[in-house]
């Protein structure tokens, strides 16, 4: 899939946006190294626990801003760097167990064995997350999130409100049948077709307008497993333009989605997706943004492919 180099809009965006997930992330081995220097000291210095966290908030930085879709990855790469971390003065005294002319030798051999098992935990810790996400019960709550645009309301209701025979840049609705249903059409270019590689994924569901009217606008959403969602917009005027709140309860949600959904704080990144579109400004959402992670990119090194033939027509 293709990486995008972000701007530097994008790169103040993505970090305004996943702050909790930078938060929680940069916490986890700060909060060790610093407990390791205080239990300690001499495993682990309080100068070097500091610099230390220092260094691992700008890599966990550095990642949310290049690779924002990859919010799991995120934080297997906390727990691995943690790890690394408990795991670090412990090669250094192995090291030096060994005869003094190897010492050298040795230490390098063990560090290189530290960041190889580091990325084996991190490919691992990942593929755990992704599990947990979804495992569990349906959970029914409600998420609600707003954004401020220079608007009318009326312009906002026709922009934001999900409508039967309209296009919204990267949702497509249907026309409306006779009971009401219309079929809705959502392109995630971060997420590749399983079916079709080279193409992003489409999703499929059906919904219909439960009341509509200049300043409210509620709808139902059928997925495709047969669960339920409503979602609900308000549009209030202010001194500048126009406050659109939106209400979700989704039908399909355990407790892992939920997590996740605040931590990258979803619904916010698509009203901005939205508000962007109409104030005609260079797109920041993350749900437009590339859906490349660090672990593809290691895999497309070290483990190259030829490109299909077909790719090229």
């Amino acid at each position: 899939m293709h990486f995008d180099w972000p701007t530097p809009e994008q790169m103040l965006y993505r970090v305004m946006r996943l702050r909790r997930l930078l938060a929680i992330a940069v916490a986890i081995p700060a909060a060790v190294m610093l407990t390791m220097s205080h239990m300690d000291p001499t495993l682990l210095s309080p100068e070097r626990a500091s610099l230390g966290a220092i260094a691992v908030a700008a890599l966990i930085l550095g990642h949310i801003v290049l690779f924002p879709n990859a919010a799991s990855e995120t934080l297997s790469l906390s727990l691995s760097v943690t790890l690394l971390v408990i795991a670090s003065p412990w090669v250094k005294i192995l090291a030096f167990m060994a005869p003094a002319e190897n010492a050298q030798a040795v230490y390098v051999i063990l560090v290189g064995f530290a960041l190889l098992a580091s990325g084996c935990v991190m490919v691992v810790a990942r593929a755990a997350l992704t599990t947990l996400l979804y495992a569990g019960p349906v959970v029914n709550l409600r998420v609600s999130s707003a954004v401020d645009v220079d608007c009318s309301p009326t312009v906002a209701h026709r922009q934001f409100a999900l409508q039967p025979s309209t296009r919204r840049g990267r949702i497509l609705a249907g026309q409306e049948d006779a009971d009401g249903l219309f079929d809705v059409a959502i392109v995630a270019p971060q997420v590749a077709d399983p079916a079709n590689p080279d193409q992003p994924f489409v999703a499929h569901v059906a919904a219909k307008v439960l009341q509509s009217d200049a300043h409210n606008h509620q709808v139902m959403l059928v997925l495709r497993d047969g669960s339920v969602a409503v979602t609900s917009q308000t549009y209030t005027a202010t001194a500048d333009g126009c406050r659109v709140t939106t209400t979700e309860m989704p039908g399909d949600f355990t407790i892992g989605m939920y997590a996740m959904f605040w931590l990258t704080d979803q619904q916010a990144d698509n009203l901005t997706e939205v508000a962007d579109t109409i104030l005609s400004v260079p797109a920041r959402a993350n749900g437009l943004a590339h859906g490349v992670s660090f672990l593809s990119v290691a895999s497309a090194v070290l483990s190259p492919q030829q490109p299909a033939v077909t790719r090229a027509k």
